[in-house]
């Protein structure tokens, strides 16, 4: 089991190594028009210090194919290297839109050939009964029982989760506190070890990509685009 975080441009002056996470998620994209000038600097540091992370989409209310797409492009240097997830709130007309996530998590796949987990509320999970999303997407439940600041002594998921069987990573919190850090955070438990994030990831035993490299494997995300750089 591991102990972490999710992140984003609202913490943009959190340091990783202060806070030490067990995990770290980072917010990427957003629909099709923002990246988060942040969350390179958040993956770097994870990848320097040994840290299991992640890497998300904030689903909005535009094509699913072409949000799908603008998460890919502007983040394939992470593809089988960190874990991809499509973070699906309700939001304006795209609200409990089962068939919408189906195709923005096909597109991906199509593209990165590894399947994102799909962040949802306790209270959505019940919506994909008869999809087959939950067949190849692993499920990061959000749900708080309790009003905390501490990561939970006994660290049980108390809701209906199903049509999935088992949550891969609870959110418990949004108000959890951190030596290193001078603020709340979303606070996560992940239902794993390193070597299982690394099969969410799409990495091999041997630690090599499943997926075929980009061509470039330093690129990163910054700012409005997809950038290339050397070394």
């Amino acid at each position: 089991m591991l102990k972490g975080i999710d992140i984003s441009n609202w913490q943009s002056g959190l340091s990783i190594s202060a806070v030490k996470p067990g995990f770290c998620i980072a917010k990427a994209t957003e629909g099709d028009f923002f990246v988060d000038k942040y969350c390179d600097g958040f993956i770097q540091e994870c990848i320097a210090l040994g840290i299991p992370w992640g890497f998300y989409h904030f689903a909005r209310e535009y094509s699913p194919e072409e949000e799908a797409k603008f998460f890919y492009d502007n983040c394939a240097g992470y593809v089988g290297r960190g874990i991809p997830v499509l973070d699906y709130e309700v939001w304006g007309n795209n609200s409990n839109d089962v068939e919408w996530c189906e195709r923005f998590l096909a597109k991906f796949h199509d593209l990165a050939g590894v399947w994102p987990l799909i962040y949802i509320s306790a209270s959505h999970c019940q919506d994909f009964q008869g999809s087959w999303v939950p067949d190849k997407c692993g499920l990061w439940v959000a749900g708080y029982p309790h009003d905390t600041d501490k990561y939970p002594g006994n660290i049980v998921v108390p809701y209906n989760i199903e049509p999935w069987e088992f949550a891969a990573i609870w959110q418990f919190t949004s108000g959890l506190i951190l030596k290193g850090y001078d603020g709340p955070l979303d606070g996560d438990v992940a239902f794993m070890d390193k070597k299982a994030w690394g099969k969410y990831a799409g990495v091999s035993t041997s630690g090599e990509k499943v997926v075929e490299k980009p061509k470039n494997e330093k690129k990163v995300i910054t700012g409005r685009v997809t950038i290339e750089v050397d070394g």
